[in-house]
């Protein structure tokens, strides 16, 4: 899906947050130029903070989105298979959100600790080095 998609959802994100992404490249581990980047920032950033503005436009503007941050997500509220919403911890006290969930972890490449889900799933990508933060 991600690769089949690719060409329309680079065409969306042009489109629709005015960005650059003229620049096809070859990153690291690829076997074939297929990230797409402008001229002046690294992709990732680029992407990211484009669709963190318009979150943080819709949010100001509407009650369609809530940004909370500094907090901890540990309970997901659910009604028989179905995510309702979650409870939070800020500030040493628990908040209940109600509505849809999306869970943005970042991934988990880089824990190399022995429990992590790396080590868990992945063993043989254990040496590897990543690209991705230590949070």
């Amino acid at each position: 899906v991600l690769c089949g998609n690719s060409g329309a959802d680079v065409d969306w994100l042009v489109e629709k947050f005015d960005l650059d992404l003229s620049l096809l490249a070859r990153l690291g581990g690829h076997s074939a130029p297929r990230t797409h980047r402008g001229k002046e920032r690294f992709p990732g950033m680029t992407i990211t903070y484009a669709l963190i503005q318009m979150l943080e436009k819709i949010a100001e503007r509407t009650d369609r989105a809530r940004i909370i941050t500094k907090a901890r997500a540990h309970t997901l509220l659910t009604n028989g298979k179905n995510c309702i919403g979650l409870v939070y911890e800020k500030g040493g006290k628990d908040a209940k959100e109600y509505g849809p969930v999306i869970l943005a972890s970042g991934g988990f490449g880089a824990d190399f600790t022995q429990n992590s889900l790396l080590a868990q799933y992945r063993p043989d990508l254990m040496h590897l080095p990543t690209t991705n933060g230590e949070h």
